[in-house]
């Protein structure tokens, strides 16, 4: 009889020792080794402006960007501009580590006719195994500049259907209304090319106007309106340039 429950017991000494080894070799399983959870922020940035500070607004949509992580693990391998997926709730799996994350969305400013560009690098910061870390990157004011079109009455007496093409040598947007916007990234030179064409209206002693064309110095971060101006007497078209903010911008 002692030998029967001295077999159940070790049976079930077996049986237990085999069940946590299995619990263990799931929770493993479950959070790999070395991995801890960065929560995002995107947040501090600001718009276009000239002589003064915008309201700032937190980015909530992070699909637009483009997320590097830089630093060392904490078994000393070095990552370097490591590309993160980060999902709709902002929360992306590291390895523990030190490091800095950056954020960047130049490709979709440049897409289309463009969008303001942001990017910023966070503090340097460290975190352990298992841990869940708040990261904010302070993105600023934005790194490209926004260009817009206006009439004056002169031109609008003379001509219509006025076509404005700005390139900066790879790209080129054609804006056809004052409430057209783009986007441009400074160039090396600092300037936009442009192109205007325009009809004369019926009745004026203007010509149809084939091609004017010229330069645009624009700035990051800032607002650049072309104002579209015409000689009364020769019917020339005039762009002038005027830096600074108009109004509020999305």
């Amino acid at each position: 009889m002692k030998k029967t429950i001295l077999h159940i017991t070790l049976l079930l000494s077996v049986l237990l020792f085999t069940l946590t080894g299995c619990q263990q070799e799931r929770e493993n399983e479950a959070t790999p080794a070395g991995e801890a959870t960065l929560v995002l922020s995107l947040g501090q940035t600001q718009l276009f402006t000239e002589l003064r500070t915008r309201a700032e607004h937190v980015v909530t949509d992070y699909s637009r960007y483009t997320f590097t992580l830089n630093g060392t693990t904490i078994s000393g391998a070095p990552i370097t501009d490591l590309v993160l997926p980060v999902g709709d709730d902002g929360i992306v799996k590291v390895a523990a580590g030190s490091y800095t994350l950056s954020a960047d969305n130049r490709d979709y400013a440049n897409a289309d006719n463009g969008h303001p560009w942001y990017s910023g690098t966070s503090e340097s910061f460290s975190i352990d195994v298992n841990q869940t870390l708040n990261v904010a990157i302070a993105l600023g004011k934005p790194k490209n500049a926004r260009i817009t079109v206006t009439v004056d009455d002169s031109f609008t007496s003379l001509y219509e259907n006025p076509v404005v093409t700005l390139s900066d040598g790879e790209r080129s947007v054609t804006m056809t209304s004052s409430e057209d916007v783009c986007h441009f990234i400074i160039p090396a030179s600092g300037a936009l090319a442009y192109t205007i064409t325009a009809a004369a209206k019926a009745g004026s002693h203007a010509t149809d106007m084939a091609s004017s064309t010229g330069f645009v110095e624009i700035q990051a971060g800032y607002n650049t309106t072309v104002r579209l101006k015409a000689n009364p007497a020769s019917g020339i078209i005039i762009p002038v340039v005027e830096g600074g903010h108009s109004g509020s911008f999305d």
